[in-house]
Protein backbone atom coordinates (compact mmCIF):
# COMPACT_ATOMS: atom_id res chain seq x y z
CA UNK A 1 0.00 0.00 0.00
CA UNK A 2 1.17 3.51 -0.75
CA UNK A 3 2.45 5.54 2.22
CA UNK A 4 3.22 9.21 2.74
CA UNK A 5 6.69 7.95 3.69
CA UNK A 6 8.18 6.62 0.45
CA UNK A 7 10.59 3.71 0.39
CA UNK A 8 14.19 4.02 -0.75
CA UNK A 9 13.26 1.97 -3.83
CA UNK A 10 10.63 4.60 -4.66
CA UNK A 11 13.22 7.36 -4.20
CA UNK A 12 15.64 5.59 -6.56
CA UNK A 13 12.92 5.13 -9.17
CA UNK A 14 11.62 8.71 -9.03
CA UNK A 15 11.93 10.24 -12.55
CA UNK A 16 14.84 7.96 -13.39
CA UNK A 17 15.94 8.50 -17.05
CA UNK A 18 12.55 9.61 -18.46
CA UNK A 19 11.64 7.79 -21.67
CA UNK A 20 8.80 8.92 -23.96
CA UNK A 21 7.97 5.49 -25.40
CA UNK A 22 5.51 4.47 -28.11
CA UNK A 23 4.82 7.84 -29.72
CA UNK A 24 2.48 8.30 -32.67
CA UNK A 25 1.63 11.64 -34.23
CA UNK A 26 2.60 14.40 -36.65
CA UNK A 27 5.69 16.58 -37.05
CA UNK A 28 5.72 19.89 -38.95
CA UNK A 29 7.83 22.93 -39.74
CA UNK A 30 7.46 26.41 -41.21
CA UNK A 31 9.57 29.50 -41.84
CA UNK A 32 9.14 32.40 -39.41
CA UNK A 33 10.54 35.89 -38.89
CA UNK A 34 14.15 35.67 -37.69
CA UNK A 35 14.03 38.89 -35.65
CA UNK A 36 10.89 37.78 -33.82
CA UNK A 37 12.39 34.41 -32.95
CA UNK A 38 15.63 35.97 -31.66
CA UNK A 39 13.63 38.41 -29.51
CA UNK A 40 11.86 35.46 -27.89
CA UNK A 41 15.03 33.41 -27.23
CA UNK A 42 17.19 34.28 -24.20
CA UNK A 43 20.89 35.08 -24.49
CA UNK A 44 23.39 33.50 -24.89
CA UNK A 45 21.36 31.31 -27.25
CA UNK A 46 21.28 32.42 -30.89
CA UNK A 47 18.67 31.40 -33.47
CA UNK A 48 20.36 29.04 -35.93
CA UNK A 49 17.66 29.20 -38.63
CA UNK A 50 14.40 31.19 -38.96
CA UNK A 51 12.25 28.08 -38.64
CA UNK A 52 9.62 26.95 -36.15
CA UNK A 53 9.02 23.23 -35.83
CA UNK A 54 6.74 21.16 -33.69
CA UNK A 55 4.78 18.00 -33.16
CA UNK A 56 1.46 16.78 -31.83
CA UNK A 57 1.77 13.24 -30.55
CA UNK A 58 0.25 10.53 -28.38
CA UNK A 59 2.68 9.21 -25.75
CA UNK A 60 1.50 5.63 -25.51
CA UNK A 61 3.78 4.23 -22.82
CA UNK A 62 5.92 6.86 -21.06
CA UNK A 63 8.15 5.63 -18.25
CA UNK A 64 6.93 8.30 -15.80
CA UNK A 65 3.18 8.63 -16.38
CA UNK A 66 0.02 7.11 -17.78
CA UNK A 67 -0.47 7.69 -21.54
CA UNK A 68 -1.02 11.30 -22.55
CA UNK A 69 -0.97 13.65 -25.55
CA UNK A 70 1.60 16.38 -26.10
CA UNK A 71 2.19 19.28 -28.51
CA UNK A 72 5.13 21.68 -28.85
CA UNK A 73 6.46 24.63 -30.84
CA UNK A 74 10.23 25.20 -30.89
CA UNK A 75 13.04 26.78 -32.88
CA UNK A 76 16.60 25.63 -33.50
CA UNK A 77 19.30 27.58 -31.65
CA UNK A 78 23.07 27.54 -31.19
CA UNK A 79 25.11 27.89 -28.01
CA UNK A 80 28.51 29.56 -28.55
CA UNK A 81 28.76 27.84 -31.95
CA UNK A 82 29.54 24.65 -29.98
CA UNK A 83 26.18 22.88 -30.14
CA UNK A 84 22.85 23.22 -31.90
CA UNK A 85 19.52 22.09 -30.51
CA UNK A 86 15.87 22.89 -29.94
CA UNK A 87 14.57 25.71 -27.75
CA UNK A 88 10.87 25.12 -26.95
CA UNK A 89 8.53 28.07 -26.46
CA UNK A 90 5.94 25.90 -24.77
CA UNK A 91 4.46 22.41 -24.56
CA UNK A 92 0.81 21.48 -24.05
CA UNK A 93 -0.38 18.27 -22.38
CA UNK A 94 -3.72 16.47 -22.14
CA UNK A 95 -4.98 13.03 -21.20
CA UNK A 96 -4.88 10.74 -18.18
CA UNK A 97 -1.11 11.03 -17.70
CA UNK A 98 -0.87 14.77 -18.35
CA UNK A 99 -0.51 15.83 -14.71
CA UNK A 100 2.44 13.50 -14.09
CA UNK A 101 3.97 14.53 -17.43
CA UNK A 102 3.65 18.17 -16.35
CA UNK A 103 5.46 17.46 -13.09
CA UNK A 104 8.13 15.36 -14.81
CA UNK A 105 8.74 18.01 -17.44
CA UNK A 106 8.35 21.33 -15.65
CA UNK A 107 9.68 20.36 -12.21
CA UNK A 108 11.99 17.51 -13.18
CA UNK A 109 13.53 18.69 -16.44
CA UNK A 110 12.88 22.49 -16.54
CA UNK A 111 10.63 22.20 -19.62
CA UNK A 112 7.96 24.89 -20.19
CA UNK A 113 4.74 22.87 -19.94
CA UNK A 114 1.04 23.58 -19.42
CA UNK A 115 -2.13 21.49 -19.26
CA UNK A 116 -4.49 21.82 -22.23
CA UNK A 117 -8.23 21.17 -22.27
CA UNK A 118 -7.94 18.70 -25.13
CA UNK A 119 -5.51 17.45 -27.76
CA UNK A 120 -7.09 15.63 -30.68
CA UNK A 121 -5.25 13.47 -33.21
CA UNK A 122 -7.53 12.09 -35.91
CA UNK A 123 -6.64 9.93 -38.91
CA UNK A 124 -8.67 10.15 -42.12
CA UNK A 125 -8.35 9.07 -45.74
CA UNK A 126 -6.04 11.99 -46.59
CA UNK A 127 -3.73 12.04 -43.58
CA UNK A 128 -3.81 13.23 -39.97
CA UNK A 129 -5.42 16.27 -38.38
CA UNK A 130 -4.38 17.40 -34.92
CA UNK A 131 -5.78 20.17 -32.73
CA UNK A 132 -4.72 21.68 -29.42
CA UNK A 133 -7.56 23.28 -27.46
CA UNK A 134 -6.98 25.30 -24.30
CA UNK A 135 -9.43 27.50 -22.39
CA UNK A 136 -11.85 27.15 -25.29
CA UNK A 137 -9.40 28.36 -27.97
CA UNK A 138 -8.03 26.09 -30.70
CA UNK A 139 -4.42 27.19 -30.41
CA UNK A 140 -3.03 24.82 -33.05
CA UNK A 141 -4.82 23.21 -35.99
CA UNK A 142 -2.46 20.94 -37.93
CA UNK A 143 -3.33 18.89 -41.01
CA UNK A 144 -0.69 16.72 -42.70
CA UNK A 145 -1.66 15.14 -46.01
CA UNK A 146 0.51 12.27 -47.19
CA UNK A 147 2.59 13.18 -50.24
CA UNK A 148 5.01 15.91 -51.32
CA UNK A 149 5.91 18.48 -48.63
CA UNK A 150 5.24 22.17 -49.29
CA UNK A 151 8.98 22.88 -49.60
CA UNK A 152 10.63 19.52 -50.42
CA UNK A 153 14.25 20.74 -50.15
CA UNK A 154 13.87 22.34 -46.74
CA UNK A 155 11.72 19.47 -45.53
CA UNK A 156 14.45 17.01 -46.45
CA UNK A 157 17.00 19.00 -44.44
CA UNK A 158 14.76 19.25 -41.39
CA UNK A 159 13.23 15.80 -41.35
CA UNK A 160 16.22 13.88 -42.73
CA UNK A 161 17.22 12.39 -39.36
CA UNK A 162 13.71 10.90 -39.00
CA UNK A 163 14.31 8.84 -42.13
CA UNK A 164 17.00 6.81 -40.33
CA UNK A 165 14.44 4.32 -39.14
CA UNK A 166 15.21 2.02 -36.21
CA UNK A 167 18.56 3.74 -35.58
CA UNK A 168 19.34 5.85 -32.50
CA UNK A 169 19.52 9.57 -33.28
CA UNK A 170 20.92 12.04 -30.73
CA UNK A 171 19.18 15.39 -30.21
CA UNK A 172 19.76 18.32 -27.84
CA UNK A 173 17.19 20.53 -26.14
CA UNK A 174 17.99 23.74 -24.30
CA UNK A 175 16.05 24.59 -21.13
CA UNK A 176 16.34 27.29 -18.48
CA UNK A 177 16.40 25.80 -14.99
CA UNK A 178 15.33 27.94 -12.05
CA UNK A 179 14.06 28.05 -8.50
CA UNK A 180 10.97 30.04 -7.58
CA UNK A 181 11.65 31.41 -4.11
CA UNK A 182 9.35 33.42 -1.87
CA UNK A 183 11.08 36.42 -0.31
CA UNK A 184 10.68 37.78 3.22
CA UNK A 185 8.22 40.43 2.00
CA UNK A 186 5.99 37.78 0.39
CA UNK A 187 7.05 38.40 -3.21
CA UNK A 188 8.30 35.56 -5.37
CA UNK A 189 11.49 35.75 -7.43
CA UNK A 190 13.23 33.50 -9.91
CA UNK A 191 16.61 32.47 -8.52
CA UNK A 192 19.50 30.13 -9.38
CA UNK A 193 18.76 30.42 -13.12
CA UNK A 194 20.91 28.13 -15.27
CA UNK A 195 21.05 27.21 -18.95
CA UNK A 196 20.85 23.44 -19.48
CA UNK A 197 21.51 21.21 -22.49
CA UNK A 198 19.63 17.91 -22.31
CA UNK A 199 20.56 15.07 -24.63
CA UNK A 200 17.93 12.62 -25.85
CA UNK A 201 18.28 9.41 -27.87
CA UNK A 202 15.37 8.95 -30.30
CA UNK A 203 14.44 5.79 -32.21
CA UNK A 204 11.93 6.46 -35.01
CA UNK A 205 10.20 3.40 -36.44
CA UNK A 206 8.10 5.00 -39.22
CA UNK A 207 7.94 8.36 -41.00
CA UNK A 208 5.76 9.42 -43.94
CA UNK A 209 6.32 12.95 -45.29
CA UNK A 210 3.40 15.12 -46.28
CA UNK A 211 1.97 18.50 -47.15
CA UNK A 212 1.19 20.80 -44.23
CA UNK A 213 -1.80 23.02 -43.51
CA UNK A 214 -1.49 24.96 -40.27
CA UNK A 215 -3.45 27.56 -38.30
CA UNK A 216 -2.08 29.13 -35.10
CA UNK A 217 -4.39 31.19 -32.87
CA UNK A 218 -3.37 33.17 -29.79
CA UNK A 219 -5.31 33.41 -26.56
CA UNK A 220 -4.86 35.72 -23.57
CA UNK A 221 -2.57 33.11 -21.96
CA UNK A 222 -0.90 31.44 -24.95
CA UNK A 223 0.47 33.72 -27.71
CA UNK A 224 1.24 30.99 -30.23
CA UNK A 225 0.22 33.35 -33.05
CA UNK A 226 3.27 35.46 -32.17
CA UNK A 227 5.24 32.71 -33.93
CA UNK A 228 3.60 33.69 -37.22
CA UNK A 229 3.93 31.58 -40.35
CA UNK A 230 5.88 33.12 -43.25
CA UNK A 231 5.70 30.06 -45.44
CA UNK A 232 5.00 26.38 -44.85
CA UNK A 233 7.80 23.81 -45.17
CA UNK A 234 5.96 20.55 -44.61
CA UNK A 235 5.14 17.81 -42.18
CA UNK A 236 4.99 14.11 -41.66
CA UNK A 237 3.32 11.37 -39.69
CA UNK A 238 5.57 9.25 -37.49
CA UNK A 239 5.89 6.60 -34.86
CA UNK A 240 8.74 6.55 -32.34
CA UNK A 241 9.64 3.61 -30.13
CA UNK A 242 11.66 5.60 -27.62
CA UNK A 243 12.90 9.10 -26.77
CA UNK A 244 15.08 8.73 -23.69
CA UNK A 245 16.56 11.72 -21.87
CA UNK A 246 19.91 10.48 -20.61
CA UNK A 247 22.30 13.38 -20.02
CA UNK A 248 21.88 16.97 -18.82
CA UNK A 249 24.74 19.48 -18.78
CA UNK A 250 24.76 22.83 -17.00
CA UNK A 251 26.17 25.22 -19.59
CA UNK A 252 26.23 28.49 -17.66
CA UNK A 253 24.60 30.51 -14.90
CA UNK A 254 22.16 33.16 -16.15
CA UNK A 255 21.25 36.57 -14.75
CA UNK A 256 17.93 35.89 -13.03
CA UNK A 257 16.60 39.41 -13.64
CA UNK A 258 17.39 39.29 -17.35
CA UNK A 259 16.05 35.78 -17.99
CA UNK A 260 12.89 36.04 -15.83
CA UNK A 261 10.74 37.56 -18.64
CA UNK A 262 11.32 34.39 -20.70
CA UNK A 263 10.13 32.05 -17.93
CA UNK A 264 6.51 33.03 -17.26
CA UNK A 265 4.28 32.69 -20.32
CA UNK A 266 5.30 29.18 -21.35
CA UNK A 267 4.69 27.84 -17.83
CA UNK A 268 1.98 29.92 -16.18
CA UNK A 269 -1.24 31.76 -17.07
CA UNK A 270 -1.67 35.51 -16.75
CA UNK A 271 -3.98 35.10 -13.75
CA UNK A 272 -0.91 34.34 -11.65
CA UNK A 273 0.14 37.99 -11.99
CA UNK A 274 -0.86 40.08 -9.00
CA UNK A 275 -2.15 42.97 -11.13
CA UNK A 276 -4.90 40.83 -12.69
Amino acid sequence: MTSYLASQNAVRGFLDSPDMREQEGVMFAYAADAATLQRLVPAPLRVAAPVVAGYVTHMGNPSFARPYDEAVLYTMVAYQDKMVGAYPFGLFLAGSGAEMALVAGREGASIPKKLADQIQIKHDDTGVRAQVIRHGTTLMDVHVTSGMPNDPEQAQQLFGPQLRLNHPVETINFFVDYQLAQQEDGTNRFTNTRLLATQTTNITTAFTPGKLALTLTSSADDPVGELAVQHLIGGGTYTMASAKMHQTTVLTQLDAVKVAPYLITGRYDQSILSNN
